[in-house]
């Protein structure tokens, strides 16, 4: 198929009538006609606006690489993941009046899929300090699964104290079923663990498991 029939079959497929086709793609009804008929070609400025009137592809198009037909929402594949300025360990809460909502982070539904996770539980924010280093970096994006507010050994949660601070720790279980909220930084005198029973755990706000990170290398 040469590039006059291609042009011709987007056209006839397209199910529109020649006078919105002309307007959209800014050339003449007459023009239409022809190209319709497989006459000629079409103008290289011209060609994405004919794309996108058509919903083919502009490569295959002008070269006849790939499928004919784009996706009606190329983007169906992603999802963007509200985002939030909260910082944890930064002390100003969770989604309170001083957090400013974001426009949010890119994400393949394919990949929540396989991570079992449900968009409309996700949240994204970020972590503040060394605390959780090596594992998170000061300025690290967290994803937050808000539906994740029980606590699992060595998991990692986004926990709201009494107070209203935001803290970004690992929990571990001891032997005796109590609680250890522990920072990875391996300088205890600066950072150390926190012991906590069941009932203490309780006091504390889970607001969700931190289930994915993006940082620099």
């Amino acid at each position: 198929m040469n590039m006059s029939e291609r042009i011709a079959f987007a056209l006839n497929s397209s199910g529109k009538q020649p006078r919105d086709l002309a307007k959209e793609i800014g050339i003449s009804v007459a023009r239409i006609s022809q190209l319709k008929a497989g006459t000629g070609g079409i103008k290289a400025e011209n060609l994405f606006a004919f794309a996108r009137a058509t919903h083919c592809s502009p490569r295959w198009l002008a070269e006849g690489v790939g499928k004919p037909k784009e996706d009606d929402n190329p983007l169906k594949d992603f999802t963007i993941i509200p985002q939030y300025s909260a910082k944890g360990a930064a002390g100003n809460g969770y989604l309170n009046e001083n957090v400013e909502k974001l426009s949010g982070l890119v994400f393949k539904r394919d990949w929540l899929n396989r991570m079992r996770l449900k968009e409309q539980n996700l949240k994204v924010i970020y972590t503040q300090g060394s605390s959780m280093e090596p594992t998170l970096a000061d300025g690290d994006v967290l994803l937050i699964d808000e539906s994740q507010i029980e606590p699992s050994n060595r998991r990692i949660y986004a926990i709201t104290r009494p107070d209203g601070e935001l803290i970004i720790k690992r929990l571990m279980l001891t032997m005796t079923n109590g609680w250890i909220i522990r920072s990875d930084n391996e300088d205890k005198r600066q950072y150390p663990d926190e012991i906590a029973s069941d009932n203490e755990i309780g006091h504390l706000r889970i607001v969700g498991r931190v289930v994915w990170h993006g940082g620099a290398l």
